[in-house]
């Protein structure tokens, strides 16, 4: 079997914004090489759904309900597509920067690793991932499906620091593999790989970026070739737009539902429904369908859904202004958490791998503004209990980093000359203007409305199950 391929290319093609445009070379390996254990997915076709005839007075339920189950689909295919026409399909990327104010990709990026990207596409067989010894250095590779469903992960947690070979295969496939290897079974043609490996500086930047040159995903079986780039027509605009226009979304989720269909029973019965109103795989909603009353629902269903994942977000879990979930990453037939979710977070990881607590409001329910000024203060035997790291992210109401003159967006466990009281109790500065005192401790915010978002990876101890021990943002005046 020939050696793994390194990302030659990688360096020479980061310059331009931080993402690559290559091309993937076919390679072959024995036919008489065994894999090891088979994991991920565990999940395989149903039976066909059926579904009796959908009522007039229904139209607007099933398109609503549609909208819901088919959002994060849509999020997932603009992702794609933007990132596919970037840095192509099928090839590993690894960012040289981390996150700022001007990465607008992905939804409340952070600033505590180097992203590991690649748009798979398994149409033209399955892909070899191949990663080095990481050592003691944090990191996770997350499997995704298109429906943001993260069925597998390979990293730290999963005990695989040491490295090794992976075997990306669509479900069910019995062709060879290489020696020793997993078979990572993947629901869905096309999905995401989201690698994070942990960063501790701007100087320590260089040595995650050497060590994940040695990283590689290549074809697998011989004669292969690998998949075309996504087209920027794909993607008619950004993820976080997705349902702006309402039959332009149709024309989307019909589109997607070509290469990746539903994989849960309550998806293929959404998926039957819509099929009566005309959303077929490769139809084009907006041009066939000419009922009025289809029509009618069709354009109605975004702000109808949008409705019903507000409802499901509003019932998370609330400690002194936080809310945090456990019950994302993976979701099932909970299309309303896998829609809220995909809109404010794409790309979320379990709770067993990290939690993110996220708040907009101070200790007594104000909303957090750069007008005013706020402390965090954790007890001794209160600070964040993790295996992996810590740190507070603050971001616009869009959440995304905010440009501040300081260039600091992030605060944590890392961060180079943290103060610490006397009895191990720390306090965390948030404004906009840099305090008097206290600026090694200091958080700077927006000047305007902002979010703030706790990233807990590996959490342990009370930390790792709701409620967590969240002390309140409270607020010192303006």
């Amino acid at each position: 079997m020939p050696a793994p391929k390194r990302n030659h290319r990688w360096r020479a093609v980061r310059v331009a914004a931080a993402v690559v445009v290559v091309a993937l070379v076919p390679v072959g390996c024995s036919q008489d090489e065994r894999p090891g254990p088979r994991v991920g997915a565990g999940t395989s076709a149903a039976s066909e759904t059926t579904q009796g005839p959908v009522a007039s007075e229904d139209y607007d339920q099933v398109a609503a309900e549609g909208f819901v189950w088919g959002l994060p689909l849509v999020i997932t295919r603009r992702t794609m597509a933007r990132f596919g026409a970037l840095i192509g399909v099928n090839q590993l990327f690894g960012g040289a920067n981390l996150q700022g104010p001007d990465s607008r990709l992905v939804v409340a990026p952070n600033r505590d690793t180097l992203y590991s990207i690649a748009v798979i596409d398994l149409s033209n067989g399955p892909l070899r991932l191949t990663l080095p010894d990481f050592e003691d250095r944090y990191f996770t590779y997350q499997f995704m499906d298109a429906y943001t469903e993260s069925f597998h992960y390979v990293g730290t947690r999963t005990g695989d620091s040491a490295g090794g070979t992976w075997l990306i295969a669509p479900e069910g496939y019995d062709g060879p593999a290489p020696s020793g290897s997993a078979i990572v079974e993947v629901p869905t043609t096309q999905m995401f790989l989201l690698g994070r490996i942990l960063v501790d500086d701007e100087a320590d930047v260089a040595n995650v970026v050497k060590l994940a040159d040695g990283s590689g995903l290549e074809p697998y079986e011989p004669g292969r070739t690998a998949a075309t780039k996504l087209s920027p027509g794909e993607a008619p605009g950004p993820p976080q737009g997705a349902g702006s226009e309402p039959m332009e979304f149709w024309d989307e989720v019909a589109a997607a539902l070509e290469r990746n269909p539903p994989v849960s029973e309550r998806g293929r019965a959404v998926v039957a429904r819509l099929a009566q109103l005309g959303v077929t795989p490769g139809s084009v909603p907006s041009r066939d369908i000419s009922d009025p009353a289809v029509r009618a629902a069709l354009e109605a269903a975004p702000d109808a859904g949008r409705a019903q994942y507000a409802d499901e977000a509003a019932s998370a879990p609330v400690t002194n202004g936080w809310t945090v979930r456990s019950d994302v990453g993976t979701y099932g037939d909970n299309l309303e958490l896998r829609a809220g979710v995909a809109t404010v977070g794409w790309g979320a990881n379990v709770p067993e791998e990290a939690m993110y607590p996220v708040t907009r409001v101070d200790g007594v329910g104000e909303p957090l503004s750069g007008a005013n000024r706020y402390v965090i203060h954790f007890e001794a035997d209160e600070l964040p209990d993790v295996e992996a790291f810590w740190s507070l992210s603050v971001y616009g109401s869009d959440m995304f980093f905010v440009q501040h003159p300081s260039g600091r967006y992030t605060i944590g466990d890392r961060t180079t000359g943290l103060e610490y009281g006397d009895d191990g109790s720390l306090d965390l500065y948030l404004q906009h203007n840099e305090p008097v005192a206290g600026a090694a401790n200091w958080l700077p915010t927006p000047a305007d409305g902002f979010t703030l978002m706790l990233r807990l990876y590996l959490p342990t101890g009370e930390w790792g199950e709701v409620p967590l021990p969240l002390p309140a943002v409270q607020r010192l005046g303006g």
